[in-house]
């Protein structure tokens, strides 16, 4: 067995173990009227996790935002005109402007 599949056995026995613990205490007030504390706190928990989780990550966001350079300006490149893009005259044109 390698370090790695070690390491996915571990996370697998103490997600389990987990989430076991959490069924149990919030399904408490049901099995024993006396634990009926431990159904306040299996929700109170995991909600203060993710209120936590969800403002470190707006402060992540921030920090990024606010130690990032700002980029470089996108300078606009005026169009020359190339030889095939110029208007020529028509050779008519030409040959009634020169016997004036």
């Amino acid at each position: 067995m390698s370090r790695d599949q070690a390491y996915g056995g571990i996370i697998l026995v103490v997600g389990l173990i987990v989430a076991v613990v959490y069924v149990v205490a919030f399904f408490a007030p049901y099995f024993a009227p006396y634990l009926a504390w431990l159904s306040w706190w299996a929700v109170a928990i995991p909600v203060f996790l993710a209120v936590l989780a969800v403002l470190v990550i707006c402060m992540w966001i921030g920090w990024t935002m606010l130690t990032t350079p700002p980029p470089a300006p996108l300078e606009t490149e005026v169009p020359t005109a190339t030889p095939t893009e110029t208007v020529e005259k028509p050779p008519e044109a030409e040959k009634s402007t020169s016997q004036l």
